[in-house]
């Protein structure tokens, strides 16, 4: 029996993977696709004039690019790097004693390398697109649930324990209680750097006289901030697609065997 129910489980999961996902991918690129680049004075036009017309709270949903920006630029904690906005994780990378008994029953002992996850740390701030002919800027609240986030990974380093007085960042944190066979700390840092080209996809509104741009209201529309070109996301997810239909068919054929070898 219980070979039976993994195998459905298998096949249903297979189903799902090989139908669902492609055809969310597929519309989030006709979403992209069927967009035309507006200009963010046209967008700042547009609001503008539905404001005029007695349109209070209009949002427009809307494809921008520009070059990203901060009224208050926020420095990366390991780098130090000034930057539109910064994801920084730390890692403990330490040395840990496993045991494991092999074919003959024979118990052994051996050292693996690991890591756990220290910190992680976020700007706080909106980011700015800016349009580097005019000047005008759009402000994004990247800190929704649900946004496609895609920064720059600029920062993956290791650095041995004796190294960590090096940085500023280390000065208010305590390790101790972390391991006695700490080998060090990796440092990971994924960031949109200030002038970093950007594609946007999301609603636009006014605030006043600033222009923000946040998730949809209609959940179905895809909210995308993303240092990739146009061209780049949507192959992006037309492999993702693929690669869903591949596993998805892999895991319900295994499924399908499961039900009829395995007693």
């Amino acid at each position: 029996m219980l070979p039976f129910i993994i195998g459905a489980i298998l096949i249903v999961i297979g189903i799902l993977l090989s139908i669902i996902v492609p055809i969310k991918m597929k519309n989030k690129n006709i979403e992209i696709q069927y967009m035309q680049t507006t200009s963010l004075a046209e967008v700042k036009g547009i609001l503008k004039d539905n404001l005029a017309a007695g349109l209070d709270g209009y949002r427009h949903y809307v494809e921008v690019k520009g070059n990203a920006d901060s009224d208050n630029p926020e420095k990366a904690p390991f780098s130090e790097r000034e930057t539109a906005y910064y994801d920084a994780d730390l890692f403990q990378v330490y040395e840990e004693s496993v045991t494991h008994t092999d074919s003959n029953g024979h118990r052994h002992q051996s050292m693996q390398r690991r890591e756990s996850l220290v910190s992680n740390q976020k700007s706080s701030g909106n980011i700015a697109l800016k349009d580097p002919q005019t000047g005008d800027k759009i402000y994004i609240d990247v800190s929704q649930p649900g946004t496609q986030l895609e920064p720059l990974k600029t920062l993956d380093k290791f650095e041995p324990s004796n190294k960590m007085a090096d940085y500023g960042f280390f000065q208010n944190l305590s390790f101790s209680g972390l391991g006695a066979r700490t080998l060090g700390y990796r440092m990971v840092e994924k960031t949109i750097p200030l002038n970093q080209m950007l594609y946007v996809l999301g609603e636009a509104w006014l605030e006043g006289d600033r222009i923000l741009m946040s998730k949809p209201g209609d959940k179905e529309k895809p909210f995308i901030v993303s240092t990739r070109s146009e061209e780049a996301i949507v192959q992006g997810n037309k492999t993702g697609a693929n690669v869903a239909l591949v596993i998805g068919i892999i895991l319900a054929v295994a499924g399908i065997l499961v039900m009829i070898f395995v007693r």
